[in-house]
C-alpha cells in the first residue's frame, strides 16, 4: 500500500481508489478491529440475533432481530476517527479520484471499415 492510496495510516487505515462512477473507502483494518470486538466482547448479543432470526415466524412487518441488532449498534463504536493531517490528505485524495475521468475518443478508420 503506497502513502498515495493510503492517505490514513491509523488508527485504523483507511485506502482510497477509484472507481468508475467515484471512489471506494477500503476500511478492512476498522472491520476487523469491529470483528474482534462483535466476538470477544459482544457474543451473546451475536447469539441472541442469530437465535431470533433462526425462530420460523410468520412476517407481521417487524424483523423479531431489530431489537438486538439496535441495542449491539449502540454499544459499537462505527465510526472511523481521522486525525491531524490525516483529514487534509484524506480529502486531498478523495478530491483528486473524484475529479473527471478523460473519456478516450474513439479514432476514426481511414478508408472505411477497419482491417
Amino acid at each position: 500500500m503506497t502513502a498515495d492510496r493510503t492517505p490514513v495510516t491509523g488508527p485504523f487505515r483507511v485506502s482510497v481508489d477509484r472507481t468508475p462512477s467515484g471512489v471506494t473507502l477500503d476500511i478492512t483494518h476498522f472491520i476487523e478491529a469491529l470483528l474482534l470486538d462483535l466476538v470477544t466482547d459482544h457474543a451473546d448479543a451475536l447469539a441472541d440475533i442469530l437465535a431470533e432470526q433462526a425462530e420460523p415466524r410468520p412476517y407481521n412487518g417487524h424483523r423479531p432481530e431489530t431489537l438486538p441488532m439496535e441495542r449491539l449498534l449502540e454499544a459499537l463504536d462505527t465510526r472511523i476517527p481521522v486525525y491531524g493531517a490525516q483529514r487534509r490528505v484524506l480529502a486531498d485524495r478523495i478530491r483528486a479520484l473524484a475529479g473527471p475521468v478523460p473519456v478516450p475518443t474513439q479514432r476514426s478508420a481511414e478508408g472505411g471499415a477497419a482491417a
